[in-house]
């Protein structure tokens, strides 16, 4: 495993995008896929120069995801030539996964085979059949766990964001299959239909994906895909937004353990509020490595706030949606922002850093906040629209696609802020009839001056 991450992915720069949908995140993947291919190519390539110079009279080939043996061969049994040798070339299947330690499997196997036929002492058994392959792959969900990080992490570059996705993974993996029976379409099938809500059915679909391509078997789940339906949600507004953040303060005052701990908890949690109301940062955005130092330097006269490239769209720099809220909410406060760095160091891996996220909205719950962390983004998107903010800069300061970015807005743009827009547009259209009435008086009063000027020059 570590090879594989220090051999394979030591030169892969991760892409940074900003989008953060599936098609997003499958860009990733497909880049990933690509340089893992031209490594695993570049390595395979060496293996069957290793074979030749030994003059091992086999060859390794990669297709449909697995590892073949390439060799002249007596014929199998009821097979007939054509011109009438009694050898033929054939593509053997072992079973044997198309990665890296797939290939050192097929290389030893390869030696083997290749011994077998100098030695001419070769027959088509159950192995060279192909019927030992078939019945590897008749294997248990439970079989399948045991390997699953390290068939995971086996075409993938470890980082922060890949590790948190493989921990979605196995939690939905230990849900929904840890079980003895064995793979097929079939157990895939009924767990699938077993699932109501959208939102899993369609993530439990992926990861039956991922789990035919280990096992080398298809099943086209498509059909059994849901329409994601849309929940009722609450934005809160600017008004609401202020008057909320003060809640943390309140609930730990009131905290019925009296400690100097919990006296002062709330002030981390008002920090992490503001700079998300006032940046529309993702709750992992303010507590992944965030640059404090940068924030509260002297250069850095617009007040944005940098996003490390180690979250879920990469690296940005965010102006702020209100550049008031930085003074307003106290952002720079040297004492909120020690609690902050406390706590963004207070995790060490990505179990740790989930669990400080998930920390984050407990306390919104706590607190009395009607809304949830991530509303305050949302809040941000539909603000950028109505204060006219070029669709393109806000996507970018969100750390959105415009496609993305615009689809946000257009889900949460309640009755009241179509209202807001409309007025807003309404308001700029009576200023604007104002200003030509004023500009035609205007006009009007020089050209009188105009004339009784040149009357008193006559």
């Amino acid at each position: 495993m570590d090879d594989i991450q220090g051999n394979v992915f030591n030169d892969f720069k991760v892409p940074n995008t900003s989008d953060g949908s599936y098609r997003g995140k499958m860009e990733i993947v497909n880049e990933q896929k690509k340089h893992f291919n031209i490594k695993l190519r570049e390595k395979l390539a060496e293996v069957n120069q290793r074979l030749k110079q030994s003059k091992t009279k086999v060859a390794i080939e990669m297709s449909s995801g697995s590892m073949q043996l390439r060799a002249t061969l007596p014929l199998k049994p009821e097979d007939v030539s054509k011109n009438g040798k009694q050898t033929k070339q054939y593509k053997i299947s072992l079973g044997i996964p198309a990665n890296f330690d797939g290939l050192k499997t097929a290389e030893e196997e390869a030696q083997e085979l290749g011994k077998l036929i100098a030695r001419k002492t070769f027959v088509w058994n159950d192995k060279y059949l192909g019927i030992q392959a078939s019945s590897k792959n008749n294997i248990t969900y439970n079989q399948f766990y045991q390997t699953l990080e390290k068939r995971y992490f086996s075409t993938r570059k470890r980082t922060i964001k890949s590790e948190h996705t493989f921990m979605i993974v196995e939690r939905f993996f230990k849900r929904y299959f840890l079980t003895d029976s064995v793979i097929s379409p079939e157990t895939m099938i009924g767990i699938v239909k077993d699932i109501p809500l959208a939102t899993i059915r369609n993530k439990v679909i992926s990861l039956c994906s991922f789990i035919c391509e280990e096992v080398g078997i298809h099943v086209n789940l498509n059909d059994f895909k849901l329409e994601y339906k849309l929940k009722e949600r609450t934005i809160p507004s600017d008004k609401e937004i202020i008057e909320s953040i003060d809640l943390f303060r309140i609930r730990y005052s009131n905290h019925m353990v009296k400690t100097k701990a919990n006296q002062q908890n709330w002030i981390v949690y008002k920090q992490i509020y503001g700079l998300m109301a006032t940046y529309g940062l993702r709750p992992r955005e303010v507590i992944n490595k965030p640059d404090l130092d940068w924030f509260v330097s002297k250069e850095n006269i617009h007040h944005t706030f940098k996003v490390h490239g180690d979250n879920k769209t990469g690296s940005r720099e965010v102006f702020p949606f209100v550049p008031d809220w930085v003074e307003l909410f106290n952002l720079k406060s040297e004492i909120q922002l020690n609690y902050l760095k406390e706590f963004a160091e207070s995790w060490h891996n990505v179990n740790q850093l989930e669990s400080r996220i998930v920390k984050i909205a407990a306390n919104f719950r706590r607190a009395g906040i009607k809304f949830k962390p991530y509303d305050l983004r949302h809040a941000c998107a539909i603000r950028a629209h109505l204060q006219r903010v070029p669709i393109k800069a806000a996507a970018d300061n969100l750390g959105h696609t415009v496609e993305i970015h615009t689809k946000t807005y257009q889900k949460w743009f309640s009755l009241d802020n179509r209202r807001k827009a409309f007025d807003t547009a309404f308001e700029e259209e009576k200023e604007n009839e104002e200003l030509k009435t004023e500009i035609i008086t205007l006009k009007k009063k020089i050209f009188e001056l105009e004339a009784e000027l040149a009357f008193f020059k006559a």
